[in-house]
C-alpha cells in the first residue's frame, strides 16, 4: 500500500485531495477530492467515479464513505468526514478497519 500523497489542504478554499494506491498485487488508485466550500464531494477509483455529491446547506456532523477496491485483491477502504463547528473538517482514511492517516483543513 502506498501513499501518493497529492495531499491538498487549503485553508483558504476549505479544499481536501489526496489519493492512495491499495494492494500489493492488484494496485488500484483511489482518489477524494472536498470542498467544504462549493459543497462538492468526488471519489473515484481507477479513475471512474463512485460517488458524486453537491450540498450547499446542513452538510451533516459525520458522513462516512466505504468502498471495496480490487476484483482479487479486496481491501475495504472507510473515509470518514468530520464537520467541525463553522468552517472545516477532518477526515480519516481507514484501510481494512486500519486507521492509515488523519487530515484536517480549519
Amino acid at each position: 500500500m502506498r501513499f501518493s500523497m497529492a495531499n491538498i489542504v487549503s485553508e483558504r478554499l476549505k479544499l481536501m485531495k489526496f489519493s492512495i494506491e491499495i494492494g500489493e498485487k492488484e494496485k488500484n488508485l483511489l482518489e477524494y477530492h472536498f470542498n467544504q466550500l462549493l459543497g462538492r464531494l468526488l471519489i473515484k477509483v481507477n479513475n471512474r467515479t463512485i460517488k458524486k455529491t453537491l450540498r450547499l446547506l446542513n452538510e451533516p456532523v459525520l458522513e462516512v464513505h466505504v468502498v471495496v477496491v480490487g476484483k482479487h485483491e479486496k481491501s475495504t477502504v472507510r473515509i470518514e468526514k468530520e464537520r467541525k463547528p463553522l468552517l472545516g473538517h477532518r477526515n480519516r482514511l481507514y484501510v481494512n478497519n486500519r486507521l492509515l492517516k488523519v487530515f484536517g483543513a480549519g
